[in-house]
């Protein structure tokens, strides 16, 4: 199994410039990969010690955020370095001030591996929620370095837990501590006979929660057209919404366009696919659209639709929002619901959100409502104007979320072991 999965990579190590030549997002990948090297032969300071964190993209940046701030403040003189695989988290955060370099982590070849961990040296590696490779994890324990994996989410379905799954089950066993966000993920590491397992909790309810107290501030001139778009009627945020999700909605926000005001963050922000989704909005709508990378202020005031068509900024966006709906709930799964959700606002979701725990806790709870039709979807938004609504739900969100809160003093708990 170990040989056909080098196979593999190696074969998709000799394809991926044939394939870029045909995606922006690949071509972004194999650059990046090309310059890790340089980058961190240059930028990496040889007299301090390095602590690595990888995420996958920005969700998983998002869950490991808690985890890099604590570190900065707790190891000050330790560097701090980044890896993501996704351009889609790189290109957003490569100039975060948690870490001291960002890069891309190269294709998971041991002979990558074997040189990535001998350029880095780090005193500890940290993984986010469902990254594990075999190289990289071979690589670290051959050099003898500890490894977290934290916010991780285990499924029966997963290949670990299957007759097949060998290889990956032996990497994820390389790991030195795994802290789960649930009993059950507790459980089915624990059955397959991992035993360095601790219940943390999910990170991204520390992240979000800090977040609300310590908003960053937007560019100015995104502020004023978003002031000047939200001053006269109550606010509605898509976010992350794919063209299903507008599918769903666009006849509900078309009827209540003369009291609510919408934005809508697409999932994908590349021309062809934000039009592509507002081709799934009443005509009437696509004349009142307004994009922000292109708006003025006066221009914004007088449109119902603002269209969110840059990364990175949807969770400044949420605070000043009075109701919300997650995307991807009609298609690939539900995107982050925890961003919204502690504002304390009506939040409504599709109905793929099953493997996620918070959001069927808090459709359990009643704190978030489930869209199936356009007349589900016209229901929430008549709710989520009424005064008394909004206050059941934000003392359910708020509740729930405090409850929550405190997997990063766990991990930070044990991670004080290594140093």
């Amino acid at each position: 199994m170990y040989l056909l999965y080098n196979l593999l990579i190696t074969l998709g190590q000799g394809i991926l410039p044939i394939a870029a030549l045909f995606s922006p997002k690949l071509r972004l990948f194999v650059k990046g990969q090309k310059e890790v090297f340089k980058t961190l032969s240059s930028e990496l300071n040889p007299t301090k010690k390095t602590i690595w964190m990888h995420a996958a993209s920005l969700g998983e940046y998002e869950q490991g955020v808690p985890v890099l701030e604590e570190i900065r403040q707790c190891y000050p003189e330790h560097q701090i370095v980044l890896s993501f695989f996704s351009p889609s988290g790189y290109e957003v955060r490569k100039n975060t001030p948690l870490a001291d370099t960002v890069v891309y982590l190269p294709i998971d070849s041991l002979r990558n591996a074997m040189q990535f961990i001998k350029v880095l040296k780090p005193s500890l590696a940290i993984f986010v929620k469902y990254e594990v490779w075999p190289n990289y994890m071979t690589a670290l324990q051959l050099a003898e370095i500890p490894s977290l994996l934290i916010s991780a989410v285990f499924r029966p379905s997963q290949i670990y837990f299957k007759w097949y799954g060998g290889l990956m089950r032996d990497s994820l066993h390389k790991f030195s501590h795994i802290f789960v966000q649930d009993s059950g993920s507790l459980k089915l590491i624990k059955d397959s006979g991992y035993e360095h397992v601790s219940l943390a909790g999910d990170s991204r309810f520390d992240r979000v929660s800090r977040l609300s107290k310590h908003l960053e501030s937007l560019p100015k001139e995104i502020q004023e057209i978003l002031t000047a778009f939200t001053s006269s009627k109550p606010l509605f945020v898509g976010g992350s919404v794919w063209p299903e999700d507008v599918r769903v909605l666009g006849t509900a926000l078309e009827k209540t366009a003369h009291s609510i005001k919408f934005v809508l963050a697409p999932h994908k922000v590349d021309k062809a696919s934000v039009e592509t989704l507002l081709k799934m909005l009443p005509i009437k709508l696509q004349n009142q659209i307004v994009w922000l990378s292109k708006t003025k202020p006066q221009q914004a005031s007088k449109a119902s639709v603002l269209v969110l068509d840059s990364m990175g900024i949807l969770n400044q966006i949420y605070p000043l929002a009075q109701m919300a709906y997650i995307g991807g709930g009609f298609k690939t799964g539900l995107h982050n619901t925890l961003e919204a959700a502690v504002y304390g606002i009506p939040l409504a979701i599709g109905p793929k959100y099953r493997k996620f725990k918070e959001a069927k806790d808090l459709v359990a709870l009643r704190g978030i409502q489930v869209i199936n039709t356009t007349e589900n979807a016209a229901h929430f938004l008549e709710l989520a104007l009424d005064k008394q609504h909004i206050q059941q739900i934000k003392q359910i969100q708020q509740d729930y979320i405090s409850k929550e809160i405190g997997a990063c003093d766990k991990i930070m708990s044990y991670l004080a072991k290594y140093f």
